[in-house]
């Protein structure tokens, strides 16, 4: 198993625990969840259909309070699973059997397809044919999903209870690169559930996992640790990445279910207010010179934030947010900056060469000389790379360092000392020595019974 198959097996382990450590549960609260939790059948990341028993899940619910998110990592096996390919003809005749009958198990499928000879027995594998079948939307649950359903209004019972997050293609702004030419501003938000309060909103260039880090981050800065986060299941929300940052701090990432936007009507809402309020308003400043950047666009979004959004009575609970969220009495779990920052590291994998380096966002990096031909996890952050942390098998190394090429005249310094070492006791053992000592014993041995031999022929010639 490879560490970003770890990383994914311990993000499914902690997605299962998740409504379990998020948040205290009242006495009773927590066996009764439990039991729900077992009582359903979960698709692994290998692929599998698997219910999970009661014994393994208090296993992880207590290694994850004992070690957080790192501590639900399965540990490092040397066996890779190595994936095939299924044939195109293949893989739609085996669509075709769970499309004709949603119920059919994966290995049902590879059974008929083997009887029907489309496949030589043993050749198609479970778990990369259930991968495939997944991808493509082929499950059970999907194929037998209705098109009507019921829906109900919610709302979290507290601040900070859940945030919902969101991402809205908003407006144009000059680019910064190119005169003459627009450039699409991207509006992230994370709004509290509970009293409507956008934790924090800013603008950026890129719809990317980093700028969604960003947000997030200053809005935990600003308003603490969320016991849920509510996205939708776009690809920056569906990050491997972000699925380990929410399990490092202790929040249960949500998911929309697939086609089922009606759960995000208070983010829908919002931006209809921004569009409303904020948009016109700001195109204008843009005609008068006063919005030019980046910068210019989200310092008059955050006086409208501030004053125009969070002093509006909201007309669901008759408040303002901001009163309704710090009236609540809920306490607000923090980490400190130090913390924070370690959680958001980004983590890639790198194989060091045999000079001990390598290759990270186009720079070379030297590390450990003992971890050369190794493959190490590089934890860093993509807009400080002053900072690059190597890890390998749950150890932390030496941080790697900018290579610095050396003159190759210059004498290479001497190894340090043995005495560096700890110094283990002597044997007084020498093979050599212990070798001359036999053999001057055989030699007496020999000599004694030559003349052992000589004084009896002496004695009786």
């Amino acid at each position: 198993m490879n560490e970003q198959e770890r990383q994914q097996m311990a993000n499914f382990r902690y997605g299962l625990i998740a409504p379990l450590v998020s948040r205290k549960l009242e006495a009773g609260e927590q066996m009764a969840l439990m039991r729900d939790i077992v009582s359903h059948v979960y698709e692994t990341p290998a692929g599998e259909q698997k219910q999970i028993s009661l014994r393994t899940l208090e296993r992880y619910v207590q290694a994850y309070r004992s070690g957080g998110w790192e501590a639900l990592l399965p540990s490092p096996r040397a066996d890779k699973l190595q994936a095939r390919d299924i044939p195109e003809d293949v893989l739609a005749k085996a669509i075709a059997l769970k499309q004709e009958q949603p119920g059919r198990s994966v290995r049902q499928i590879i059974a008929i397809l083997e009887l029907a000879q489309y496949v030589n027995p043993g050749v198609l594998k479970e778990s990369t044919l259930s991968k495939q079948l997944r991808r493509r939307g082929m499950t059970r649950k999907a194929l037998l999903t209705t098109g009507w359903s019921e829906f109900r209004r919610f709302e979290a019972v507290h601040r900070n209870s859940v945030w919902q997050g969101d991402v809205q293609h908003t407006l144009y702004l000059p680019h910064p690169d190119k005169p003459g030419k627009k450039a699409m501003a991207y509006l992230v938000i994370f709004i509290d559930d509970y009293s409507r309060l956008c934790v924090h909103g800013q603008f950026y260039f890129e719809e990317r996992i980093a700028r969604l880090e960003d947000c997030l981050k200053k809005a935990i800065l600003k308003h603490g640790v969320p016991e849920m986060i509510y996205v939708d299941n776009g690809a920056i929300y569906s990050s491997h990445h972000f699925e380990r940052i929410c399990g490092r701090l202790g929040t249960e990432l949500k998911h929309t279910r697939p086609g089922r936007p009606q759960g995000r009507g208070k983010q829908e809402k919002f931006f209809r207010f921004v569009d409303q309020s904020f948009v016109p308003e700001a195109y204008d400043l843009m005609e008068q010179g006063k919005i030019q950047t980046l910068t210019d666009l989200n310092r008059f979004f955050a006086a409208w934030l501030e004053v125009a959004y969070h002093q509006k009575v909201h007309n669901s609970f008759k408040q303002r947010p901001l009163d309704r969220y710090q009236k609540d009495d809920h306490p607000i779990r923090t980490l400190p900056p130090h913390e924070l920052a370690e959680v958001f590291l980004l983590e890639e994998s790198r194989k060091a060469d045999k000079t001990g380096c390598i290759s990270l966002l186009g720079t070379t990096y030297e590390v450990e000389a003992k971890l050369s031909g190794s493959q190490v996890q590089v934890r860093f952050d993509p807009h400080d790379l002053s900072l690059i942390q190597i890890w390998k098998d749950g150890v932390r190394f030496n941080d790697a360092k900018p290579l610095v090429l050396r003159d190759p005249k210059q004498k290479r310094k001497p190894p340090e000392p043995a005495a560096v070492q700890q110094q283990q006791p002597k044997t007084g053992l020498n093979y050599v020595e212990l070798l001359a000592e036999e053999h001057n014993r055989q030699l007496r041995q020999t000599q004694a019974a030559e003349l052992s031999l000589a004084l009896k022929e002496v004695k009786h010639p």
